[in-house]
């Protein structure tokens, strides 16, 4: 049975019009009673006529980001890319770091037509998020992974970029490389290197981490104190490579000199550093324009969603040194 604003008005004790203006976002509503009509709304799964028409009728010009709670320098670099380039296209860019749900129950409220979620690959949709979604009238990309129907969708080759900066550091030399990290499309990367190119493999070369845990610092300890240890690090991420970069110093332990290195994520701060770190990720740019471009398509039949991948590039700094080969 259809939810009507006449079953809205009388669950909230209130008119026909101030359930209009509530579900509007027309003046003349008190916040305590706006909230109480939205809730009984959304409770009934009500989509407003007035919304849909309104989103119909005229483009907000707005893009919501639903962003990570991470303090990742390269997804603060993304999505000052994307509110750049989002200015120059004439659109409004407006982030929220709440869970997904209440971010996209804030878009709607605000008639947000378009809608960039970055997620990991194994993300899974709540119920409360397909509520909001079946209430979502514009386009919505997934970037970084996730998956969900009725939505465009970048995801990143972390695989390959992993097993490039395995293949960089074998054709300089290096026959022993240690993986610091978590098991993940990264790591898979890594050991498709390591197999495909017939390199050594020791467990006890490798810092593996928990899942969203640093890596132990005894771990470090222990691979600098063997006898025969790696001569190159492939590093999972920036916060990795930082934690990394301050044990090896507090250890006296130079790069490249010891060791050489290579880092997930090609982000600008990798270049400042005293030892300028080669980098191996998607770039930043592409991501941002491939976003645009796939959210603001003129006469996009919202029937087709698009699966697209970027790959990962390589940038070669000084923190590769060249092996006798």
């Amino acid at each position: 049975m259809k939810v009507t604003i006449k079953d809205i008005a009388r669950m909230a004790g209130v008119t026909h019009p101030t359930v209009s203006k509530a579900l509007n976002g027309a003046p003349g509503v008190s916040e305590e009673i706006r909230r109480k009509i939205v809730d009984i709304a959304e409770r009934l799964n009500y989509v407003p006529n007035l919304a849909a028409k309104r989103l119909a009728d005229r483009d907000t010009h707005s893009i919501g980001l639903i962003w990570p709670k991470s303090e990742g320098l390269f997804f603060y670099h993304l999505c000052r890319e994307i509110q750049k380039e989002g200015f120059e296209l004439g659109l409004n860019v407006m982030f929220s770091m709440a869970e997904p749900p209440q971010a996209l129950r804030m878009f709607n409220e605000h008639f947000i037509n378009r809608v960039l979620f970055w997620c990991p690959p194994n993300w899974t949709p709540t119920a409360e998020f397909m509520k909001q979604k079946e209430r979502f009238q514009g386009s919505m990309l997934l970037m970084g992974g996730g998956k969900l129907e009725g939505a465009h969708r970048i995801s990143v080759n972390r695989r390959g970029g992993a097993l490039e900066a395995v293949k960089h550091l074998a054709a300089q030399g290096h026959k022993r490389i240690s993986f610091v990290g978590e098991r993940n499309e990264k790591w898979q990367g890594f050991m498709q290197g390591v197999l495909e190119l017939g390199l050594v493999y020791e467990p006890d070369d490798m810092i593996i981490a928990e899942e969203g845990e640093p890596f132990e610092e005894s771990k470090v300890e222990a691979l600098l104190a063997l006898p025969e240890r790696p001569t190159a690090f492939v590093v999972d991420s920036q916060s990795f490579a930082f934690a990394l970069l301050k044990l090896l110093r507090k250890h006296r332990v130079s790069i490249p000199e010891q060791f050489s290195m290579v880092v997930y994520d090609d982000i600008p701060e990798m270049g400042m550093l005293d030892i300028p770190l080669t980098t191996v990720g998607p770039s930043i740019r592409e991501l941002a324009d491939m976003a645009l471009q796939m959210l603001t398509q003129p006469g996009e039949d919202q029937t087709v969603w698009h699966n697209r991948e970027v790959n990962c590039e390589l940038a070669l700094r000084e923190s590769v040194k060249v092996l006798q080969i």
